[in-house]
């Protein structure tokens, strides 16, 4: 063989061995975030799966329970927003204690027990600490106190309180969001552009869902059904008929995160220059910069424009 013939041929080889190359690395790619997408998905499911089981199980009473002139805790069906302004949810459950990870009940009840068994506090909410996308589950046994209960948030709004220590453990990391939407009476639509307003029967009007609930109808103002005087005698609480989970993972596992700012951000910003856009989905989507949520309509190689503060 000559030297020309040499040369032709190992030319040849190379371009072999990098279209080989080029082939093997896109099909790893695919496969990792192939796998990628598969855990933020199997997280998801186990995030909607430990909320949905628990709701299933509500516990629902029509009338206040007192001991002598003290009347007790109802068992409340509440969800409004945190100090981070993000949403919460907090409710009572019926359940086996075997099934609930928690231990049972106090062995006595201040008032009278439940019909179903056991009933359980169950409270669901992000990290008090904004920068750490960790959902928890608090649980804990129903006796209607008055104080030491999931029920009033303030009592465990930091996770150095003794309640949050004792009754909460994480679900999942790498949550982003987790949002509920309520099913009133009077919806037709969950199509939160479409105000809700207190519909007559057979009428056409649009009514969208309810972002907040209070099953008392006495302790949030900005509920729907809120009202000013309640008559202990009948309470008529109420409940959601549906209830909407929305839940947001990370797309990369929770102990890796690639993407970050190239340029610092401040409050007028109209552009995100990132390290690099890698693995996030084309626009219209949205971003989570420390505390705050960013809707951006495009993507490009270093950086996400169209931004919606």
């Amino acid at each position: 063989m000559t030297l020309i013939e040499l040369l032709v041929a190992f030319l040849v080889l190379l371009m072999l061995v990098g279209a080989l190359v080029s082939f093997t690395t896109r099909s790893l790619e695919t496969w990792t975030l192939g796998e990628a997408r598969k855990g933020m998905y199997d997280r998801a499911q186990g995030v909607l799966d430990a909320i949905s089981s628990d709701l299933r199980n509500t516990y629902i009473e029509s009338r206040i329970y007192a001991e002598g002139s003290t009347a007790g805790l109802p068992p409340v069906f509440a969800g409004d927003l945190d100090k981070n302004k993000t949403p919460r949810i907090r409710f009572v459950r019926a359940g086996n204690p075997g099934t609930m990870g928690s231990p049972p009940p106090p062995a006595v009840e201040t008032v009278a027990p439940t019909l179903y068994g056991p009933a359980w506090e169950v409270a669901y909410v992000m990290d008090p600490d904004p920068r750490e996308a960790v959902l928890y589950r608090g649980v804990r046994g129903f006796d209607r106190k008055k104080s030491g209960s999931l029920l009033r948030p303030l009592e465990y709004a930091s996770r150095d309180d003794a309640l949050f220590k004792s009754s909460f453990r994480a679900v999942e990391t790498g949550i982003l969001y987790v949002g509920y939407r309520y099913w009133t009476q009077f919806t037709t639509t969950w199509d939160e552009t479409a105000p809700l307003s207190k519909t007559k029967g057979g009428s056409s009007q649009r009514s969208g869902p309810e972002t907040r609930w209070d099953s008392t109808r006495r302790d949030d103002r900005q509920f729907v059904f809120y009202r000013r005087a309640n008559d202990v005698a009948n309470p008529d609480f109420v409940y959601p008929e549906i209830v909407e989970v929305t839940v947001t993972v990370e797309s990369a596992p929770p102990d890796h995160h690639g993407v970050k700012l190239a340029e610092a951000v401040d409050e007028r910003a109209t552009l995100l220059r990132l390290s690099h856009t890698k693995g996030i989905p084309d626009g219209p989507g949205m971003v989570k910069v420390e505390g705050e949520w960013i809707e951006y309509r495009e993507k490009s190689f270093n950086d996400l424009s169209g931004l919606k503060r």
